[in-house]
């Protein structure tokens, strides 16, 4: 049964100072720090249980897969285990979206319940991102093309259509229930009004990205997927260089006030690609 909530999503706004706003993503930080104070904003977040076909990526920016993989607990660095994920995800982005080549470039893996201490955050071990935001904004899409392939095969790939794609799902035997993730339909967002372009400090991912302002109007349709569990996946946009379809999901994970709280572990992979297409 699907359930909507009024729950607070955490919102940008600007440094009192005047100055760029930028956010420090060292990896044992527990949360990254920045130079400006994010607000709450309350905001409908519709449940798609049920309704999980009613999205579509090209449309809102994000949409609900099954994950029918073998692959449902944590993996260390370079282990089998992650090259069997890593293909599984690449097979199912082929398969769904016709795409020619995917690259996965990194994957991270949080934690819910009681939170991980600066001792054991690293570069795949974090804590859930609270602030709405988008992972790279358009300027830093090029340097990480090049980071990855070189200049001179950045340049071709960069001549046909490519995305960067981001697939979250929980992992573990556990739903994710108390810090879900929330996701924003591209439609109900003002590009000019409500993102901001952040510099990113501390981490080789990324240069910039968007942070998220709440919108005045309260124009901004936001949506989770309630008792997500192992073998369901939210695949969402950080970019697509096609101008006429969704650009990206913007996305929080948010505190969950309608369930009890609990030490209980709940965790979630994200695992970010670049996707390219041969047209």
């Amino acid at each position: 049964m699907a359930v909507d909530i009024i729950q607070e999503i955490s919102f940008f706004t600007p440094p009192q100072d005047g100055s760029a706003a930028w956010m420090d993503f060292t990896p044992t930080l527990v949360t990254g720090k920045k130079n400006f104070v994010p607000i709450s904003g309350q905001v409908t977040i519709h449940d798609l249980r049920n309704k999980e076909s009613s999205i579509d990526l090209d449309t809102h920016g994000f949409e609900v897969l099954k994950y029918d993989g073998d692959i449902h607990n944590e993996f260390d660095n370079d282990s089998e285990m992650q090259r069997s994920y890593y293909e599984d995800i690449v097979a199912l982005l082929k398969k769904r979206l016709g795409a020619s080549s995917v690259v996965i470039f990194n994957h991270i893996f949080r934690f819910r319940g009681s939170p991980l201490t600066p001792y054991q955050c690293d570069s795949t071990h974090k804590n859930p991102g609270l602030d709405a935001h988008v992972d790279i904004d358009p300027s830093g899409v090029p340097w990480k093309v090049e980071q990855l392939l070189g200049e001179e095969e950045a340049k071709k790939a960069m001549h046909r259509r490519f995305q960067m794609i981001n697939i979250w799902r929980p992992i573990g035997p556990n739903p994710v229930m108390n810090i879900p993730l929330a996701l924003c339909d591209y439609r109900s967002v003002d590009v000019d009004k409500d993102m901001h372009v952040v510099q990113h400090r501390g981490t080789p991912n990324s240069l910039s990205g968007y942070a998220v302002s709440h919108n005045a109007q309260g124009a901004q349709k936001w949506y989770y997927l309630s008792q997500m569990r192992s073998d369901e996946m939210f695949v969402f946009k950080i970019f697509d260089s096609k101008p006429d379809v969704a650009q990206f999901g913007a996305h929080a994970a948010f505190i969950n006030k309608h369930v009890p709280p609990t030490n209980v572990e709940q965790k979630s992979i994200e695992v970010r690609c670049l996707v390219f297409y041969d047209q």
